[in-house]
């Protein structure tokens, strides 16, 4: 991986991903995180990975689901929504938020 071009929190995201979407909570390491601090730790990683077109963040209603039936989130949506700790749990009883590594995103992996 290119470190050199990534943070902890954007190398943290990105990963994981592999060439299919993956929820939010796929990318929780441990249950000994909190999904407050969950969010607090890859949140900044993830706006930022999809701000420079590495990842693309969409929200369903419920997963799985096809990853064109998801609505995509950027900008300060995005950064609302990724900031929640329920966007980080396979419990959520709200849409889900699913992560997916772009052509961009593969050249660094």
């Amino acid at each position: 991986m290119a470190d050199e071009w990534l943070d902890d929190s954007e190398e943290q995201v990105l990963q994981p991903l592999d060439d299919s979407p993956q929820p939010l909570w796929e990318l929780r390491w441990h249950k000994q995180t909190t999904l407050g601090q969950l969010a607090d730790i890859l949140a900044p990683g993830l706006i930022s990975l999809a701000a420079r077109g590495l990842v693309e963040v969409r929200r369903f209603p419920r997963w799985p689901a096809p990853w064109t039936e998801g609505v995509l989130l950027t900008g300060e949506e995005l950064a609302q929504e990724s900031r929640r700790a329920e966007a980080w749990s396979d419990r959520t009883t709200e849409t889900v938020l699913a992560a997916h590594i772009t052509a961009a995103g593969r050249r660094l992996l």
